[in-house]
């Protein structure tokens, strides 16, 4: 219910609503945490926040809600909000100014938020610091972009995610808004990165063995090189 962007999941048993809302944002594994309350405004994307000692992450955004946002404060606040791709910005700018956090986007989708205070330009990989890796992924949107976190989790926005009911991971040809072909190409490249987790904006997200990973990626580039 509280994770529904058009609040469509309804019950007539409320009793366990404040204790759901303190569930959120939901740990998932060493910091990083599911925010709930997905926006219309992303399409119902799903975001993330990353517990960090030098300062925490918002990758993409949930609705701007009073609980999540106590509960933000209570984790230390936000410091860098990463922003996949266009579509995904939802409530950005507000949690930015909320927090005084800096914001990251391509140039190319810049339009979205035109006063992001950090802008990647070009196609080559960012390492940002020592633990977080920005990779430029065109292909859903031209300027999509996945974060990379300890070589352990991979934020994905729109471009990679997983498919329970094939046990493997899956691009949306019919949700590819600006080039198949340069989502291929980008995913070829994303095949050589280090990671267990897939934590995507729309799809399901998945952990797996390092091994296992490497399998399912290599099958997906083979699968988007046959279509």
């Amino acid at each position: 219910m509280l994770s529904c962007p058009t609040a469509a999941i309804v019950s007539e048993e409320k009793g366990d609503i404040s204790e759901a809302m303190a569930d959120f944002p939901l740990l998932l594994e060493d910091g990083v945490h599911y925010c709930g309350y997905t926006s219309p405004k992303s399409f119902g994307g799903s975001s993330y926040f990353i517990v960090r000692p030098n300062g925490n992450w918002l990758v993409d955004a949930p609705r701007f809600v009073p609980s999540l946002v106590r509960r933000f404060e209570e984790m230390g606040g936000i410091d860098t909000i990463f922003i996949t791709h266009r579509d995904d910005v939802a409530d950005s700018k507000l949690y930015a100014e909320r927090f005084g956090a800096k914001r990251i986007i391509h140039e190319i989708e810049r339009m979205a938020q035109p006063d992001a205070e950090h802008v990647i330009e070009g196609f080559e990989d960012v390492r940002w610091d020592n633990e977080m890796k920005i990779v430029v992924v065109p292909g859903h949107t031209r300027g999509s972009m996945v974060l990379l976190y300890r070589e352990q989790f991979l934020f994905t926005g729109d471009h990679l995610a997983w498919d329970r009911h094939r046990g493997a991971l899956e691009a949306f040809e019919d949700y590819c808004w600006y080039s198949w072909e340069e989502q291929g190409i980008s995913m070829k490249r994303l095949a050589a990165e280090t990671f267990e987790w897939v934590l995507p904006g729309h799809g399901e997200r998945v952990k797996l063995p390092l091994a296992d990973m490497k399998k399912a990626m290599k099958q997906l580039v083979n699968e988007m090189r046959g279509r």
